[in-house]
């Protein structure tokens, strides 16, 4: 008999006398939407449901585990027990390790929460998998916004870019299935999907140097349906709501992440300040500019840990701390202390350095909690980072910090030990499964502790650096990765940013950077004009405008080409905001482009176009919805179908284009509307509905 596991009180009773032959089926765990999972008491999943029917059969359901750098994968075993409501595995596995999980039944989601042991008492590293047995072969999946391509034997789901979203979704008309790792439990992962079905893997480092889970690595993900319309879109939308705290619209910072780059370089706090690059010398409320990186300027040649000490013991400047500091400056003695204590080691005990002209970078934990039970304190990075955002309200009125190039600073993993006893979230290991700390997670944890600032009244924070990344550069990579997002640290940004907008873009360009961010904003920045030597043509300007609109992120331009005559900063070959032509253009653009961001994106569209030369998003929910319609090289017009019902449109929504109130046909259409709206080259429509 099959039981479903609810969320009352009812307590799973096994069937006795099971036959010894083949594992009987359990419990049935359920979505509540139409997803349901046939656990067997051994703890396997023998068959998956949708909808009220049975889908085609993968291979072995439930846990896995992997060792590092083999394809085989060892199914785990054990026993499945219910009680109040949810369900408990406990599993073990021929590779001396263990698995306790508890299955809890949620309002459209099924939820996973346990922890992995290592039974042999040694650091090693472990892939832990979770697979729902559902051959997809024929299914379309979520490779990005704009592209859903059919898996196939030759073609298997998340063969490349299985790291940089932690959704993956697959799905057919009637419908599909997706899982997901939640922004509040960071880890390395890979994901798939193919005739075995569709997965999620998690890269564990183990070892009993982790004193908040020594040998151990919780985790935790989600199994849910989606609808067959809007798949992975609709699979996004879905974890947005489940996480607002993490993709909420804020909206001081929407409207405070402009169109130019207006910051204030700063190392620490010192008295003053100078206000001269600002586009508006009169401006009350600054942002302050400096990065995750601790760098020592004018030294070449080192090779040595001990050369590094002396180094770090000489030198008057460590960015972005103190700068040309005296030789008893007490910010300078605890930032040499703090770089000491937080560089990252490489496997063979050396310290991780870039090196670029006379200057060394150090890769550093940014962990708040490093040596924190220490006494007398030891000095580390986190304390200056997080002293500086609270330092800075008290200098004058900053409301928030740019962190530069953040994904460049923390692609890189951490072998120093030491470390491994003050880490919230679980090591990993490198492609040769040498256990480690990956770096971008502790700046998790310093971001996180920024987030918790913010919510008590502290600065907004815009990390730039939120877009994908190669490993090229760096001797050691994460398990089986060639290339990294930084999914997890933008889900606790305020804003994104990145340059690039001056690049040829196609659709789909932006669509990594517009997931990661969610409901948030996001800047492109419109290129270094001057470092470039790029005349900032219209054309230039326009098209950047138009793909950053496209998305809802706001399209930032350096200082110089908004400096009016007379100004200090003024040069007659990239100063052209002033030129008739240009403002007229951003006058056009900027109140929409605002308004969407206020309003906050949303992944499914409820509208689609006749031309797959034409990219949709919306913004905004409720009485009044936005929708961009956008494409390099767009049709002469679009047919633009609105589904009045799934938006909650009135019986007569009012229709207009806010960028150049361009005139569009209406008419009734099955779902609701029909607009064909003339299209332009590097234009954007923004199409609002009251």
């Amino acid at each position: 008999m099959k039981h479903s596991i609810g969320i009352s009180s009812t307590i799973l009773s096994f069937a006795a006398g099971f036959l010894i032959s083949a594992p009987l089926p359990a419990a049935i765990v359920s979505d509540h939407a139409g997803l349901k999972l046939d656990l067997q008491e051994n703890g396997n999943i023998s068959g998956v449901e949708l909808s009220g029917e049975k889908l085609p059969q993968g291979t072995a359901g439930g846990f896995y585990l992997r060792e590092p750098n083999s394809a085989k994968k060892v199914s785990m075993v054990g026993t499945a027990v219910s009680k109040d409501g949810k369900l408990d595995l406990a599993l073990t596995s021929p590779l001396q390790a263990k698995v306790r999980a508890q299955f809890t039944e949620g309002n459209g989601f099924i939820e996973v929460v346990g922890v992995l042991e290592d039974l042999t008492g040694k650091d090693r590293g472990l892939w832990l998998g979770f697979n729902v047995p559902v051959n997809t072969t024929g299914w379309k999946w979520g490779q990005t916004l704009s592209t859903s391509p059919v898996i196939s034997k030759e073609a298997p789901a998340y063969a490349e870019g299985n790291n940089l979203v932690p959704i993956p979704a697959a799905w057919t008309d009637q419908g599909g299935i997706a899982l997901c790792i939640p922004p509040t439990d960071p880890c390395v992962f890979e994901v798939g999907a193919d005739a075995d079905g569709l997965r999620i893997q998690m890269a564990f480092g183990l070892s009993q140097a982790t004193l908040k889970f020594p040998s151990k690595a919780p985790f935790r993900f989600r199994i849910y349906s989606i609808g067959g319309t809007w798949g992975f879109r609709d699979a996004l939308a879905k974890y947005y709501d489940w996480y607002p705290d993490y993709y909420r619209i804020e909206p001081k910072v929407m409207t405070a992440l402009s169109h130019h780059h207006d910051w204030i370089g700063m190392n620490y706090v010192n008295d003053s300040f100078k206000t001269d690059r600002q586009i508006d010398p009169d401006v009350k409320e600054y942002m302050a500019y400096t990065k995750t990186s601790a760098r020592i300027d004018g030294e070449k040649g080192l090779k040595t840990n001990a050369q590094y000490l002396n180094a770090i013991a000489k030198t008057d400047t460590i960015q972005h701390y103190e700068k040309s500091g005296a030789a008893d400056s007490k910010l300078l003695m605890e930032g040499r202390a703090a770089l000491i204590n937080s560089i990252c080691y490489n496997p063979d005990g050396s310290f991780g350095t870039f090196k670029e002209g006379g200057s060394i970078d150090f890769p550093h934990n940014c962990d708040p909690d490093l040596f924190a039970d220490r006494t007398p304190h030891y000095p580390v990075y986190a304390d200056i980072y997080l002293r500086k955002a609270t330092d800075l309200r008290k200098l004058g009125n900053f409301v928030s910090i740019h962190w530069d190039r953040l994904g460049g600073w923390s692609n890189f993993l951490n072998y120093r030990r030491d470390h491994f006893a003050y880490i919230d979230h679980p090591l990993t290991f490198d492609q040769q499964g040498r256990v480690c700390i990956h770096t971008q997670f502790t700046n998790y944890e310093l971001f996180d502790a920024y987030r918790l600032q913010f919510k008590q009244g502290g600065l907004f924070h815009e990390a730039a650096g939120m877009k994908t990344y190669n490993w090229e550069k760096i001797p050691n990579k994460p398990a089986g990765q060639t290339s990294g997002g930084l999914f997890f640290v933008a889900s606790l940004a305020a804003g994104g940013w990145h340059e690039g907008s001056f690049k040829p873009i196609e659709l789909g360009g932006f669509d990594f950077e517009r997931m990661v961010v969610g409901r948030k904003s996001y800047r492109i920045s419109s290129g270094n004009i001057m470092k470039q030597k790029e005349p900032p043509t219209l054309e230039l300007i326009k098209s950047a405008l138009a793909k950053t609109t496209a998305y809802g992120f706001a399209c930032a331009v350096q200082w110089q080409y908004f400096y009016p005559p007379g100004h200090s900063g003024y040069l007659k070959d990239y100063s052209w905001y002033t030129k008739p032509e240009h403002k007229a253009l951003w006058d056009k653009y900027e109140p929409a482009n605002l308004a969407i961001r206020l309003a906050g994106w949303e992944p499914v569209t409820h509208a689609d176009a006749n031309s797959p030369a034409v990219q949709l998003q919306r913004f905004g929910r409720g009485e009044t919805i936005y929708l961009t319609a956008w494409g390099p090289k767009p049709p002469a017009s679009v047919e633009i179908e609105v589904d009045a019902a799934k938006l909650g449109l009135k019986k007569k929504p009012s229709f207009s284009e806010m960028v150049a109130n361009t005139p569009m046909k209406i008419a009734k259409s099955p779902k609701g509307w029909k607009l064909t709206v003339p299209m332009e080259k590097d234009m954007t429509r923004v199409i609002k509905i009251n």
